[in-house]
């Protein structure tokens, strides 16, 4: 194990490494974040691909909608937000190529409020009881302004998701759950 892994374990903590950059026109903010979950890879990944469980593991989502699938493919439509601004947008999530990945990006041709966002879900078993979970994901949430305002409460946001993640798979532990899909309290 290494000192990055023991600390993660010992503390319940997430590493995380935020992003900021531009390409082209477009500023993209984001992350990189490393947690550990209390579920089997398996599990995680079933759920990163269920829409009612991605409502109850992605911080401040509103609403989560399957509005469609190809295989193993899915495209959600997710709102997210707080009481003060929210973004309705349709991502495409599909397994990589490499075992244990997701990946994700923004469907253009369905209505948007963010300019871009792209990313995915690594999952690796940690031990038998725990998954290693990397998030990272990067938003283009608009202009300058949008930015300035909101940039840094996003990337907030999406270092934040291994935390919830291992929230929501502890909660289903602690009550027995075996399903994939617990209540949304945030």
């Amino acid at each position: 194990m290494t000192a990055p892994e023991e600390r993660l374990l010992a503390a319940g903590s997430v590493l995380t490494e935020p992003i900021d950059f531009e390409r082209g026109s477009e500023h993209y903010v984001g992350g990189v974040s490393i947690g550990l979950v209390p579920a089997s890879p398996e599990r995680v990944l079933a759920a990163v691909l269920d829409a009612d469980a991605l409502a109850a593991m992605l911080p401040r989502t509103k609403r989560v909608s399957l509005v469609g699938a190809r295989g193993p493919a899915r495209r959600i439509e997710l709102l997210q937000g707080n009481s003060f601004v929210s973004a309705t947008y349709t991502v495409e999530l599909s397994p990589a190529g490499a075992p244990g990945e997701v990946t994700f990006r923004l469907d253009p041709t369905r209505h948007h409020d963010i300019d871009d966002v792209y990313g995915y879900f690594k999952v690796q078993r940690f031990d038998e009881r725990h998954s290693l979970v990397t998030v990272a994901a990067a938003v283009d949430i608009g202009s300058g302004l949008s930015t300035m305002l909101f940039g840094k409460r996003v990337q907030d946001v999406i270092l934040s998701t291994p935390n919830v993640m291992r929230d929501y798979f502890a909660r289903l532990g602690a009550s027995g759950g075996t399903g994939l899909v617990a209540r949304n309290d945030r």
